[in-house]
C-alpha cells in the first residue's frame, strides 16, 4: 500500500493557529453561520446560555440552528479532522478547516457540540479543547454498565447535568429544535464570558461588530420555504433600576442580583440595505462573464436602507461570491477604478459577480478563495483584476449613472482652466519629440511575440483632446492608423507585434479642496473619469489640492511679493495653469513609457516598463513629489507673468 501525505497530529495545532490568524475578526460567526445553513436549517440563533447566567454569572456564547444535526459519528469526524468533517471538500465547496481553526484558538477550555438528529433524538454531545501537550483532543468520559462496572472511556455521550459549569447541557435545546446543533463556546476557564466574542487584543471583539460583520458579509440570506433565514444575535444590557417600564425581552438576573436584558438582533444580509430605486442595471465587464450589478439612490432619498447594525452605513463595492460580500471598499480609489466620480460614490453600491472558480471546469477562468475564507484570488493565485473590471465597466458606463455624475458636476464648485486644451497642446506638442517611446504594438505582420497590457496606442485623436463636435479618420495626413495593442514581449505570448514610436492623448486637469483623507496629497490621478470642458473631450483627470500648503504659499508668494499690484485672483489663475499643465505632463510622459524596452536581462530576456511600474509613477505619492522643487515651473510664472502683470516688484 503507498504512503499517504499526512499531518503529524503534533503539527495539527501550528495549522490551527497559522489558519486562524489567516483570518479575519469574526471568521468563526461566518464559519459557524455556513455549517447551519449547509445543514439545510431555518433558524440559525447567537445565543447565551442562561443556566450558567443564572447560576455563575458566566455569560457563554451558543451558536443553535434546526438543521438535520449530525450522528455521533459524525460529530466526532467534524470536530477530529482536519481538512474534512464529513462534508465535500474542493475549491469551490468546503476546505473543512474553517470554524475549528477560527474557533478553537480562543477557546482553549473548550468547545461543546450537541447534536440531535433522527438516530440520537436525545441528543449526542462532545468536547474538544487543548490538553497539556498543547494539542486538540476530545474530552473523554468514563464508561460503566448497568451494574456500575467500568467500561473505558468514551467521548460522546448524551447531555448530562454538570454543576461545574452551571448547567445541565440537554436544556439549553430550545423549543423550536427537534433536529439540529449546538455549540457552546467555552474561552479559557470555565468561568470564561465569550458572548462578546474573541477578546484577543488584536481583535476585541463585541456584539455590534458581530451584527455589523455578518450583515456586510453574507450578501443574500438564502430562502427557506419562500422566507429567510431567520438569523438572530442575541445582546446584552443591564436594566437600569430607572427603568420603570418592563421590557418585552428577556430578562435573567445573575448571582451579583444584577439584571440583564437579552435583546436579539436580526441579521439581514447586505442586500437587505441597498434601497430598492430605478437606476439599476448591469454590465458585463469581460468575456468570462463577470457582471457588474450598479445601484444608484437618487436624492431625496437615503443611500443606505435599513438600521445601523451595517459595518460602513455608505454604499460600498463588493464582490459575490458565492452568496457572499468579500473585499467591501468604499474608498474613493476603488469607486475611481470604475469611472464612478466623488461626487456620486457616496450614492452608488457597486456588486461585482465573477464566476466560481471549480474543480469540475479548471480550464476555465474564475475567482476561489484563500484557505483562511478571508480574501478571493482569481485563478492561479493572482489578485482579483480590479484594473480591468474598472476599465471595462467605464468603457461602458451607464447611461444614467452618467447623468447623475454630470447633474452632480454641475453644481461641484471645482474649476477648470478654460484654455487648457489649447495650452497643453501646444506644451506636450512641443515636449513630444522627447516624450515619444519605443514600443511594441501589434502588428499582423510582427515578428515580435508578446502579451497585451491592456493599453493601446494609435486611437483616432488620442494625440490630445479632440472637440467633441469634430471629426477624424484613419490613416493619411494627421490621422492614425487606428487602435493597435501595445505588448510586452514574451516567449510565449499570444499576439505578434513591431517596435514602433508611438505618441498618446492627456488628460486634463482641475482644481478643488481635498477632502481629509487624501488632503497631504498635491495631486492625484484619475483614469477613468472623462471631462468634457470647452468642447474638447479629455480622458482622465489630474487633481490638484488648491489648499495643500504647499500651493497656498506658492499663490501667496506670487500675488503679494512677485506681482503685488495685480489682482490676486489672476495671479491665482496663472500659478494654477502652469502648475496644472506641469502635473499632466508627468502623467503623460509617464503612460507613454508603458511597454518601454529598457534593458536585456543577462539571458537576453526583455526588461520592459509595465502596467504596475507607470502606476507606481502616477500614484498620489509619485506625483505629489514630482511637484516639489520645479525650478522650470517658477521660470514660466515669471516669464508669463511679465506679459500680463508687468516686471515683478523690487525689494
Amino acid at each position: 500500500m503507498p504512503r499517504y501525505v499526512h499531518v503529524p497530529v503534533d503539527a495539527t495545532a501550528h495549522l490551527v493557529r497559522q489558519a486562524y490568524e489567516a483570518g479575519g475578526p469574526f471568521q468563526w460567526a461566518r464559519e459557524a453561520w455556513k455549517n447551519s445553513e449547509e445543514s439545510g436549517a431555518s433558524i440559525i440563533h447567537f445565543g447565551i446560555e442562561e443556566q450558567a447566567a443564572e447560576n455563575l454569572g458566566v455569560l457563554r456564547r451558543t451558536i443553535m440552528d434546526d438543521g438535520s444535526g449530525m450522528k455521533p459519528d459524525e460529530l466526532r469526524d467534524f470536530l477530529t479532522t482536519f481538512g474534512g468533517g464529513g462534508k465535500p471538500i474542493g475549491m469551490d465547496e468546503n476546505f473543512g478547516q474553517g470554524f475549528k481553526s477560527s474557533v478553537l484558538p480562543w477557546n482553549p477550555y473548550g468547545v461543546v457540540v450537541i447534536s440531535y438528529t433522527d438516530a440520537a433524538p436525545e441528543g449526542a454531545m462532545l468536547w474538544i479543547h487543548r490538553d497539556h501537550t498543547g494539542n486538540y483532543a476530545l474530552r473523554e468520559w468514563e464508561a460503566a454498565d448497568a451494574s456500575g462496572e467500568p467500561l473505558g472511556y468514551i467521548s460522546v455521550v448524551e447531555p448530562f447535568m454538570d454543576d461545574e459549569h452551571g448547567c445541565h447541557w440537554g436544556l439549553i435545546r430550545p423549543d423550536w429544535m427537534t433536529t439540529g446543533t449546538i455549540m457552546v463556546l467555552l474561552g479559557n476557564a470555565a468561568d470564561s464570558d465569550t458572548w462578546m466574542g474573541d477578546q484577543d487584543p488584536s481583535r476585541k471583539e463585541t456584539v455590534d461588530d458581530l451584527i455589523r460583520y455578518m450583515n456586510g458579509r453574507l450578501l443574500d440570506i438564502p430562502l427557506r420555504d419562500g422566507q429567510p433565514i431567520e438569523t438572530t444575535v442575541i445582546d446584552l444590557y443591564a436594566k437600569r433600576s430607572s427603568e420603570r417600564r418592563d421590557t418585552k425581552d428577556k430578562s435573567i438576573t445573575l448571582p451579583d442580583m444584577r439584571t440583564m436584558v437579552w435583546r436579539p438582533r436580526r441579521v439581514h444580509g447586505l442586500s437587505h440595505f441597498i434601497p430598492e430605486t430605478t437606476m439599476k442595471g448591469s454590465v458585463t465587464v469581460d468575456s468570462h462573464g463577470t457582471r457588474i450589478d450598479w445601484s444608484y439612490i437618487p436624492e431625496p432619498l437615503q443611500p443606505v436602507g435599513g438600521t445601523s447594525d451595517y459595518i460602513t452605513q455608505r454604499p460600498t463595492v463588493v464582490v459575490d461570491y458565492q452568496g457572499e460580500a468579500y473585499h467591501s471598499d468604499s474608498s474613493k480609489s476603488r469607486y475611481r477604478q470604475f469611472g464612478v466620480t466623488d461626487e456620486i460614490m457616496g450614492r452608488t453600491w457597486l456588486v461585482v459577480h465573477p464566476p466560481v472558480y471549480s474543480d469540475a471546469r479548471p480550464t476555465q477562468w474564475g475567482v476561489l478563495t484563500q484557505a483562511s475564507r478571508h480574501i478571493l484570488i482569481s485563478k492561479g493565485g493572482r489578485e482579483l483584476p480590479w484594473d480591468e473590471w474598472g476599465d471595462a465597466f467605464f468603457q461602458n458606463f451607464p447611461e444614467d449613472l452618467a447623468k447623475a455624475r454630470d447633474a452632480a458636476r454641475a453644481a461641484n464648485t471645482t474649476h477648470s482652466d478654460p484654455a487648457m486644451a489649447k495650452n497643453l497642446s501646444r506644451i506636450l506638442d512641443r515636449l513630444n519629440p522627447r516624450f515619444k517611446a519605443s514600443r511594441v504594438l501589434s502588428s499582423a505582420v510582427g515578428k515580435i511575440i508578446g502579451n497585451p497590457t491592456g493599453a493601446t496606442a494609435g486611437l483616432p485623436g488620442t494625440r490630445g483632446g479632440r472637440a467633441a463636435t469634430g471629426t477624424s479618420s484613419p490613416g493619411g495626413k494627421g490621422g492614425t492608423a487606428g487602435p493597435r495593442q501595445i505588448l510586452v514581449p514574451a516567449a510565449g505570448g499570444t499576439a505578434a507585434g513591431v517596435n514602433a514610436a508611438v505618441r498618446g492623448g492627456y488628460p486634463a486637469f482641475k482644481w478643488k479642496d481635498f477632502d481629509s483623507d487624501e488632503a497631504k496629497y498635491l495631486a492625484l490621478y484619475v483614469k477613468n473619469e472623462d471631462l468634457t470642458a470647452d468642447g474638447t473631450v479629455y480622458r482622465g483627470v489630474v487633481y490638484l489640492n488648491s489648499k495643500h500648503p504647499v500651493f497656498v504659499q506658492e499663490f501667496t508668494y506670487w500675488a503679494d511679493q512677485v506681482w503685488p499690484k495685480a489682482d490676486p485672483a489672476k495671479v491665482q489663475e496663472l500659478v494654477e495653469r502652469v502648475y496644472g499643465e506641469e502635473a499632466v505632463a508627468h502623467v503623460v510622459h509617464a503612460q507613454r513609457l508603458n511597454g518601454t524596452l529598457v534593458a536585456r536581462a543577462e539571458d537576453n530576456s526583455p526588461v520592459v516598463i509595465g502596467e504596475d511600474d507607470v502606476q507606481a509613477l502616477v500614484e498620489p505619492t509619485a506625483l505629489s513629489a514630482a511637484l516639489l522643487g520645479l525650478i522650470n515651473v517658477e521660470q514660466r510664472i515669471l516669464t508669463q507673468g511679465g506679459g500680463l502683470f508687468g516686471s515683478r516688484a523690487t525689494a
